[in-house]
């Protein structure tokens, strides 16, 4: 076999050894090959402890204005999702954040609250079941307010100005 012919069969052996091994299951692809991933909280006391931020306002603050929690839909999280370039003047690359997400009730309205970061590369962090939380971070890190009634996103607030100035 020629050195042309053994090239593309050394390119998948390569590429098949650099793809991780270790992968847990259910586990997301690492934020390297697809960036934007997106997982719903479920848990109360996590949902609780994505909302506890202590760099920017959020619906859990103050105390009691919340009436409870709810699980989002998947029908629900794609009509977020189609609708997260509608922030692109507020948020540049608004689609390449790591999302949580965790469905509130306030005022009696279900709402979905989005907590918005970037995860380290390989992170062993699970989002689906540990609070992503921040202090400071500039735009890095921000949270929004959808409404899947109206299909508008509101209360967009950041853990401070661009570079942390």
């Amino acid at each position: 076999m020629s050195l042309r012919a053994l090239l593309p069969l050394a390119l998948a052996a390569l590429a098949a050894a650099c793809t991780p091994s270790n992968t847990r299951p259910g586990a997301t692809v690492p934020t390297a090959v697809k960036t934007g991933q997106s997982w719903v909280v479920t848990r109360p006391v996590i949902a609780a402890q994505v909302l506890d931020t202590c760099s920017r306002p959020s619906p859990g603050q103050p105390p009691g204005r919340l009436s409870g929690y709810w699980a989002p839909s998947r029908a629900q999280i794609e009509q977020l999702e189609a609708r997260l370039p509608t922030l692109e003047a507020q948020i540049p690359k608004v689609v390449d954040f790591d999302r949580q997400y965790v469905g509130i009730e306030v005022d009696g309205r279900q709402l979905i609250y989005l907590n918005a970061f970037h995860l380290p590369d390989h992170s062993e962090i699970d989002p689906s079941r540990e609070a992503i939380r921040v202090c400071d971070g500039g735009a890095q890190f921000w949270g929004a307010v959808f409404d899947p009634a109206s299909g508008q996103f509101s209360d967009v607030q950041f853990n401070g100005p661009p570079g942390g100035r």
